[in-house]
């Protein structure tokens, strides 16, 4: 086992954050260093947003949630090629390769390098008006255009690959 260095990314929730804990805690008795990053509740995303990047030493990322939680860690990664494990914890588990439950089992395979990965298609996502941009975003599953508080018409053009 020649891992040194792995991320977990835990949901806000009192029972993945046990669980992460006692992820933590068993790591570190194998001599692995931990980078854990706490995905914010929902109430405090916006204002408090973390733009910061995963350290690009990591060899894997366990993630304990749900699929918000899974995409967090797609963001917090950026375009690092670091394969991510999903745990479900949350309510809608898609992206998740396992269960609460086999965790450990999942994690002593992830360390043995005794699983298969599975890439996934990336979308960068822009909003620009009048020429400036407004937002830039890497994305994993979907987007969803939304209208503001006050209902107006948009005038929406989407490229793949620069094309039209």
């Amino acid at each position: 086992m020649i891992v040194k260095k792995v991320g977990i990314v835990v949901k806000a929730d009192a029972e993945a954050t046990k669980k992460a804990d006692e992820l933590e805690n068993w790591l570190r008795s194998k001599d692995i260093s931990v980078i854990r990053k706490e995905n914010l509740p929902p109430r405090r995303r916006i204002a408090d947003r973390d733009k910061s990047c995963a350290p690009s030493d990591l060899l894997y990322i366990f993630v304990l949630g749900g699929d918000g939680t899974f995409l967090s860690a797609v963001r917090w990664i950026g375009d690092q090629n670091i394969p991510i494990i999903g745990v479900k914890f949350g309510e809608v588990g898609f992206l998740a390769e396992t269960v609460e439950e086999e965790l450990f089992s999942a994690a002593e395979a992830v360390l043995n390098n005794k699983f298969n990965t599975e890439l996934r298609m990336r979308l960068l996502v822009k909003v620009i008006r009048e020429g400036k941009e407004l937002a830039c975003e890497n994305v994993l599953n979907d987007i969803v255009i939304n209208k503001g508080a006050l209902a107006r018409l948009a005038h929406i053009e989407t490229y793949i690959n620069d094309h039209y």
